[in-house]
């Protein structure tokens, strides 16, 4: 079986219109499509072959989608990297995926030239080994891009783990496509719909980026997420559709210049990571006038369910708000217990889902890959319930994941930085809540007999060793931590006394 090409139907159908814009800079699908083209045949002309990896490490860059498309059409497997990591979380992904190439972007040299990649182009005019663009200009006349096995790996996109290592998780052609299928559909997409998109491309937003483009809407790359630089660019690029985090909504409305701007084309707001608080929900329909279409899903699975802009009633049906609604198309969710036997209504269990987003497995990893995925079924790791009219409810996390400003955070990688210290005995990281973030890493430390270190000291420690939404916010020294008989640190009694007064959303 064969997928089709994600750009080249745009570039029939639509050559003059605006594919991707970014800053002062844009592309039209026709020259898009023709860079794409190019591009993959740099990658060959490079030695590459089929199979092999090309990592790209770069902020939302006008080149984000036309090197996607251009690492399929050459056959590649294209590995985005989070430039928010330090460069020895970047270097494991590098060293268990293998790339053949890396690609990085401006601003980006100090960690591309850490990362030792064996053959390496910067975009822009500065950076770490060759000009992307010289080799664009040097490859030979693109031919017709071919059509693509959906059964081919397309895409690493590598996801923290509660070991502590990160997996990485192995899209095909095939989950590529559906998933823009799926999101087309839900969406709506329409060809001249016109999308701002401020949330970064090396994790499963890019799906959208791309969905956008395979229905011939324009993509509008945001490098940062600043209230004031979104709102400019919604009303400047009469944009239709924007994708947030609740944090991200949030600040959106508390932004001064969103009062004075004309956002009339706005027609939805998509969000995921997390449910949006109600209070929240009420003033951004009464600020932004639109509809609004919550995803809920993770990097191996995308949306597998979704709060449609219906169910987004927080007069007639505010409870659902706190849902993750029901099943997207083309996904089936389950409830299950421990045996992965289906729960009834209102029974908490484990969440599972199957459908052809679905990824194929961890690079590397065939034991995580038979246990994520044994019976058919993708085993979120996430714990809820559905209720009785088919809504789906997520309550916690099996895996003790934080979620803080749409970021995920997993405890154990805190936890090791933090046993690297010499005055470190015993550490314990939690999600509390958090007015802004939603949760913010705090870390629980029992310091080795003799010893008080200073919390900054400590979070100063991590800093040098971890991205910066992971660092704790907080440190906190105490004598013992609870455990179980067998010297398990109990998170659920750690959590407890921060959460009380407050309800513990998760998505």
């Amino acid at each position: 079986m064969e997928v089709p090409d994600l750009l080249s139907n745009s570039a029939k159908r639509f050559p003059d219109r605006p594919a991707v814009v970014e800053g002062a800079r844009s592309l039209t699908f026709a020259e898009l499509h023709e860079r794409a083209g190019r591009a993959a045949a740099a990658f060959t002309a490079a030695g590459l072959r089929r199979g092999d990896r090309v990592a790209f490490l770069a902020f939302n860059e006008l080149e984000y989608l036309e090197i996607l498309v251009a690492t399929q059409r050459a056959g590649l497997i294209v590995v985005p990297l989070n430039f928010r990591l330090a460069v020895p979380e970047l270097a494991f992904m590098v060293g268990d995926s293998a790339p053949g190439l890396l690609v990085h972007g401006p601003g980006l040299r100090e960690q591309a030239e850490a990362l030792g990649v064996g053959r390496t182009w910067h975009l822009g005019s500065d950076g770490a080994g060759d000009a992307y663009e010289d080799a664009l200009d040097a490859a030979p006349t693109p031919v017709d891009p071919p059509r693509l096995d959906h059964a081919d790996a397309a895409a690493i996109l590598y996801t923290s783990g509660t070991t502590g290592r990160p997996k990485g998780a192995v899209l095909s052609n095939g989950a590529v496509w559906a998933r823009c299928t799926m999101f087309g559909l839900e969406v709506g997409m329409t060809p001249g719909d016109v999308f701002v998109q401020p949330l970064p491309m090396f994790h499963m937003a890019a799906n959208m980026s791309q969905a956008f483009a395979y229905t011939g809407g324009t993509n509008v790359m945001v490098k940062a997420f600043d209230p004031a630089l979104v709102v400019g660019e919604l009303a400047r690029h009469r944009a239709t559709h924007v994708l947030l985090v609740p944090t991200m909504i949030n600040l959106l409305c508390e932004e001064p210049t969103l009062a004075g701007a004309d956002l009339s084309a706005l027609r939805m707001v998509l969000y995921g990571a997390s449910p949006i608080p109600p209070e929240v929900l009420r003033r951004a329909i009464a600020a932004l006038r639109c509809d609004f279409l919550q995803f809920f899903g993770m990097t191996e699975t995308a949306g597998s369910s979704l709060l449609r802009p219906a169910d987004h009633d927080p007069d007639g049906h505010p409870e659902w708000l706190p849902s993750a609604g029901t099943d997207s198309l083309s996904f089936e969710t389950r409830v299950v217990d421990p045996d992965d036997r289906p729960l009834p209504p209102g029974e908490v269990g484990e969440i599972v889902c199957r459908g052809p987003s679905v990824m194929d497995g961890y690079w590397n990893a065939p034991e995580a890959t038979m246990e994520a995925l044994r019976g058919g079924w993708m085993h979120t790791g996430d714990l809820g319930y559905r209720s009785a009219d088919g809504y789906l409810y997520v309550t916690d996390r099996l895996k003790d994941m934080i979620v803080s400003g749409g970021e995920n955070v997993y405890p154990r990688e805190v936890e090791d930085a933090l046993y690297e210290h010499p005055a470190v005995l015993e550490a314990a990281v939690i999600g509390v809540p958090h007015e802004r973030w939603g949760e913010a890493v705090h870390a629980l430390v029992v310091p080795r007999a003799g010893e008080a270190p200073n919390p900054e000291e400590l979070i100063a420690h991590c800093r040098v060793r971890l991205a910066g939404y992971k660092v704790p916010k907080s440190v906190e020294l105490v004598d013992e931590l609870p455990k179980n008989p067998t010297g398990k640190i109990l998170k659920r009694l750690v959590r407890e006394p921060y959460w009380e007064g407050h309800e513990r959303r998760v998505g």
